[in-house]
């Protein structure tokens, strides 16, 4: 969970305490028993900032309050705070079918963050075995896109159109004007992976062009 505040459009990352660091259903629940949404413009209480590293963008939760909904994001709000002319990192390292969606630990800047809101004029979304030619047919779903003239293909971690992808079944799925999240994990074995944990399709009055 992440998210970009409305004013300074600075990234936010609320992480809690546990082991983990990571946020309950329960830790985003408001007062009156409903839980964030996307797109929820949200008030969380925090203690303070705790970077790790490369996520530079962590704030520590203070979990004995409720978070406070404050409405509804427009898109023009959400357009207003994509990323303009951000890298998303080094490229021209894969793994796992997919492309540019690894990144050796020494080139990563720690000051650069590991979040991005990045607009795309289309993004497909390929639901599709796992790994078929490693017996692993679990079907998941990846998404293309191409942007700053790079091509990208990385797992897609947003449940709302992972789950519409693999109900329609194997297949690919274009999104035309979207507006996308793209992460950097934590270290594992000196690499990082980049992933989608959210992906925004805008209706068709809001499209840019």
């Amino acid at each position: 969970m992440a998210g970009k505040r409305m004013g300074d459009k600075s990234w936010c990352r609320p992480v809690s305490n546990r082991p983990g660091r990571e946020i309950s259903e329960f830790d985003q629940r408001y007062p009156d028993g409903e839980t964030a949404k996307l797109l929820d413009v949200i008030s969380v209480p925090c203690i303070k900032k705790v970077p790790d590293g490369h996520q530079s963008e962590n704030v520590l939760i203070d979990d004995r309050f409720y978070w406070e909904n404050r409405g509804r994001a427009s898109w023009q709000e959400i357009l207003a705070l994509v990323d303009q002319n951000a890298d998303l990192w080094a490229n021209g390292f894969h793994a796992y079918y997919n492309k540019n969606n690894r990144v050796p630990k020494a080139y990563i800047d720690r000051d650069s963050g590991s979040l991005r809101l990045i607009y795309l004029e289309k993004i497909v979304l390929h639901a599709q075995p796992k790994a078929p030619e490693f017996g692993n047919m679990k079907p998941i779903v990846r998404a293309s896109f191409v942007y700053k003239n790079q091509e990208y293909r990385l797992d897609l971690t947003d449940p709302e159109h992972e789950a519409i992808c693999l109900k329609k079944g194997t297949g690919e799925y274009s999104l035309s004007s979207a507006v996308a999240c793209v992460s950097l994990t934590e270290t594992y074995e000196q690499k990082m992976a980049k992933f989608l944990p959210t992906n925004l399709s805008l209706p068709s009055s809001r499209r840019r062009g």
